[in-house]
């Protein structure tokens, strides 16, 4: 929730449409209340990351538990720390300009503005395959737990193939990761507390 918040702070001075003109450019990067929002906007994107990357260690405990210490539930933190890194970075880059608009010494390009955007853009977008790389691998672990319904982890496939496609799926992937984030991660924590680690059979009614 907090990286959703953050980015919808950012947005009001960020550019993503390259075919926004001029003058609306100039005006999202002096509006006093949009540089606001997006100054409270970093470090609410910040505390999320933060969140995130610990909510990922605790991922990888449950799922070394549920495989019996399978070394692929290792990948878990650097996924996650890639997705946070690229989003920090790509935002960053997109609301700069307007940090900069807060000096009067500072005249913006829409073109420069434009670009750097664009670049932002594509780094926080590229970010969901860290994204996509904690879903295939909480997916099969949690599948060869058979902690997950077999619908669940054909669903969770696709959502890794729509973050892999990083850029090119835009808003369809971040949405989606969001749903998996909320359902399936929620499954498979409930069933860690159910299932034993593999090789240690279950104990008898």
């Amino acid at each position: 929730m907090l990286l959703v918040v953050a980015v919808a702070l950012c947005y009001l001075v960020g550019v993503d449409d390259a075919s926004m003109s001029d003058s609306d450019i100039l005006e999202r990067l002096n509006d006093d209340g949009r540089q606001a929002a997006a100054g409270i906007g970093v470090p609410v994107l910040a505390a999320g990351v933060a969140l995130l990357l610990w909510f990922a260690t605790g991922l990888r405990r449950v799922l070394d538990r549920l495989s019996g210490g399978d070394p692929l539930a290792h990948a878990i933190v650097p996924a996650a720390a890639m997705f946070g890194g690229l989003m920090i970075t790509g935002v960053s880059l997109d609301v700069g300009n307007a940090f900069a608009a807060w000096s009067d010494d500072f005249t913006a390009d829409p073109n420069t503005v434009r670009s750097l955007g664009m670049a932002g853009q594509v780094l926080a977008l590229t970010g969901l395959v860290g994204c996509g790389v904690v879903v295939a691998v909480t997916t099969r672990i949690a599948q060869q737990a058979h902690a997950l319904p077999r619908w669940a982890v054909w669903v969770s496939y696709a959502v890794v193939v729509l973050c892999m496609a990083g850029f090119w799926s835009g808003g369809m992937a971040s949405v989606a990761f969001a749903l998996w984030m909320i359902g399936a991660v929620v499954a498979v924590l409930r069933s860690a507390r159910q299932t034993p680690p593999v090789g240690v059979p279950r104990a008898t009614q």
